[in-house]
């Protein structure tokens, strides 16, 4: 069996020839070989962060639905960190996996996780966040121009606020705005986000909705402040998604969204690596910056 030998940590290999994405060609090798480069530039944003495991056993090949795990598992090796934490309902608990190195990412990519998964807060303090997301997520019909359109109002917003923030491609259909501040509670970060939220629909009524329920959304865009709470995932900075065309989720400089060819997929496995030795890490020391909301 092939092994890899990593932060002093020798991980067995298996199933590197399997296709997770058919159509691009892309294999389990290929996704390894992204994060071996990409792996310095991911830590920082899931470092002690509880890791929510979303299996992929094929890739978008195969019959084979993806499932998810909280609880570490039996078999992980003795180095990979966790963490225990009562469970959603308050019987038992879980142990969290911590994914903390470049070996504990490749582990998880080996047993079929190669998306990186995390909560929005870190140890030692869960409950208040170092970071407000907003997540625009466009609803079907919708158009991705509209949603470029609004993260740049959102971007005036904030230089107003003389708040720093931070665009990234979710990987998805979407994009987020990632804004570092002072940890704060979870229901206070919330209420300031809501609140940009609403000058941005007093602007776009047409474009953009904080209506959770998708059936009353129409082709609005969808701005997601609530998903910042405790026990809440997101997709991380430079994870690889799997979805078709094999996307990254990739930060970017703002005036990227004023192109018409940025797209939801335009940075992927095939060029996810040149556009981290060209761009460098676009979120580089965020979290130093400790901004007051």
């Amino acid at each position: 069996m092939p092994e890899i030998y990593v932060d002093n940590h020798t991980i067995p290999l298996k199933h590197l020839e399997k296709f997770y994405f058919p159509d691009e060609g892309i294999t389990k090798a290929d996704i390894l070989d992204y994060y071996i480069t990409a792996a310095p530039y991911l830590l920082p944003h899931i470092e002690n962060k509880p890791f929510s495991m979303i299996h992929f056993p094929h890739g978008l090949g195969g019959g084979q639905k993806s499932f998810y795990q909280k609880q570490r598992p039996g078999d992980a090796p003795e180095w990979l960190r966790s963490v225990e934490l009562p469970s959603g309902n308050e019987r038992g608990a879980v142990d969290w996996c911590l994914v903390n190195d470049t070996a504990s990412v490749l582990y998880m990519v080996n047993r079929g996780v190669p998306e990186m998964h995390t909560w929005f807060s870190r140890l030692p303090d869960l409950g208040r966040p170092d970071l407000a997301v907003l997540d625009l997520d466009p609803s079907e019909g919708s158009d991705f121009n509209d949603v470029k359109k609004i993260a740049l109002f959102f971007q005036k917003i904030l230089e107003e606020l003389r708040l720093k923030a931070f665009p990234k491609l979710s990987g998805g259909s979407g994009l987020h705005i990632y804004i570092p501040i002072e940890p704060r509670p979870f229901p206070e970060v919330q209420r300031f986000l809501l609140s940009l939220c609403e000058i941005v629909i007093k602007e776009y009524p047409a474009l953009a909705t904080t209506e959770r329920l998708t059936a009353k959304r129409g082709t609005r865009i969808y701005l997601d402040a609530i998903q910042n709470a405790r026990g809440k995932t997101i997709a991380a900075p430079y994870s690889v998604r799997v979805k078709p065309g094999a996307p990254v989720a990739v930060p970017l400089h703002w005036d990227e969204l004023k192109s018409r060819a940025l797209k939801p997929a335009t940075y992927t496995l095939n060029n996810g690596k040149a556009r981290l030795e060209s761009e460098g890490d676009l979120m580089a020391g965020i979290y130093e910056l400790k901004q007051k909301l």
